[in-house]
């Protein structure tokens, strides 16, 4: 019987927890599936909750050659750094979210497509985002509120069941104004409401000339969900929480046991168009 299943084209890969591993570098297991997926026609895009100047090294060093996201779809780039586009906070929203934060005792950073924004660059949740990111905040007397320029807010807590919290109780009021989805226990990302994965799933699709019905999809964290719910082929990480589990056609194992490779090679090769090894 012929299969007619749609072929996946194009991989969508979360960042840190799926495709990095734990000490935030790709393996070389990790990037040999990487090559193999190019071989077979399936191209690849990382699409994370980082800021593009933290997503572009990876890229590079992958030698992708297409469109990926930051922001959880925020921002579209190509890997030479050029911005596709951009979705930003209008003035009024910044402000209603900035006044609903104002009586919790959270970290909020504010980022822009090339800058990352702290009232105190010497927190130790600051300390741990820099050795995770590799980048370097800058510090300003009062975070700006200003048009067209900021791209997502970061509410950082080590008090995980209190992002948990505004996670869920910041969505009804900004609902239809903002996406709040946690990336991390203690981090809570806030892009404009069609900056979520999801999103990126339909604009990456366009971007690459495919359908979204030939995509698959890897992540780890809630912030995946929309990502993982709007792609043909939606894969977990295995140390995911069982709700994004429960999203995924697949699960896989743990990104340093080599999860990933093992989902290219299990679940996407054989939907790629040239699935053996000739590549006929």
């Amino acid at each position: 019987m012929t299969d007619t299943s749609p072929k996946i084209r194009l991989v969508l890969s979360d960042m840190d927890g799926t495709i990095l591993d734990s000490d935030h570098t790709i393996s070389p297991t990790t990037a040999a599936a990487v090559q193999s997926l190019a071989e077979r026609g399936v191209a690849l895009a990382l699409v994370s909750a980082r800021m593009p100047a933290a997503v572009l090294p990876y890229a590079r060093q992958l030698g992708l050659k297409g469109p990926c996201a930051g922001f959880n779809g925020g921002v579209f780039f190509r890997p030479d750094g050029t911005i596709l586009k951009s979705h930003h906070f209008p003035v009024d929203d910044l402000v209603a979210i900035m006044e609903a934060l104002s009586s919790f005792p959270v970290e909020i950073w504010f980022q822009t497509e090339q800058e990352w924004l702290v009232p105190n660059s010497q927190t130790p949740l600051v300390v741990r985002e820099r050795e995770l990111t590799g980048l370097t905040p800058r510090e300003v007397v009062s975070l700006p509120i200003v048009s067209e320029t900021v791209n997502r807010l970061m509410v950082c807590s080590d008090d995980t069941a209190l992002i948990a919290r505004l996670e869920e109780e910041l969505a009804h009021p900004f609902a239809g104004r903002a996406s709040l989805l946690r990336s991390a226990p203690h981090k809570l990302n806030i892009t404009p409401a069609k900056a979520t994965k999801g999103e990126a799933v339909s604009e990456l699709a366009k971007l690459y000339g495919v359908m979204p019905q030939e995509v698959a999809a890897l992540g780890d964290a809630p912030n995946d969900i929309p990502m993982l719910q709007a792609a043909g082929m939606s894969i977990a990480m295995g140390q995911a929480q069982d709700s994004v589990k429960k999203q995924a056609s697949h699960v896989t194992g743990k990104p340093d046991e080599g999860g990933w490779a093992y989902a290219a090679e299990t679940f996407i090769m054989p939907s790629a168009p040239f699935s053996d090894e000739s590549g006929k």
